[in-house]
């Protein structure tokens, strides 16, 4: 436990940066699949008063809305090419061991890569 708290910080920070499938399946499994939800009607537990308020409320709201002038946004769009260089951002990391490589195939499909063809006997 001590280690982990002098090092499981810089850990957890170089997981996130060279491996983000990993990062995200180790994240997944600490969210409980079960969460119960409780649903509740608050507007059923209101009393009339207070009803009474909130729909002056939402009057008054609407009516200031109704009067204020449009919100528009004026400008001309102007196009540009922008070239996209792969970088070490973009490429996704190689795992170093099997536990990664596994962990990367389990959170989504890997790119194919094509087997070498053999040469027919014949030839």
């Amino acid at each position: 436990m001590r280690d982990f708290r002098q090092h499981g910080q810089e850990a957890v920070a170089r997981v996130r940066r060279t491996q983000p499938a990993a990062y995200l399946k180790i994240l997944a499994l600490l969210v409980p699949r079960e969460h119960k939800v409780e649903h509740s009607n608050l507007l059923k537990e209101l009393t009339d008063e207070q009803l009474e308020a909130m729909i002056e409320y939402l009057k008054t709201s609407l009516e200031a809305q109704a009067g204020a002038p449009a919100k528009m946004i004026e400008g001309t769009i102007e196009p540009i090419s922008v070239e996209v260089q792969r970088g070490p951002l973009l490429d996704s990391p190689t795992p170093t061991n099997r536990v990664m490589l596994e962990a990367d195939t389990a959170v989504g499909p890997r790119e194919r890569i094509p087997r070498k063809m053999r040469a027919p006997a014949g030839e």
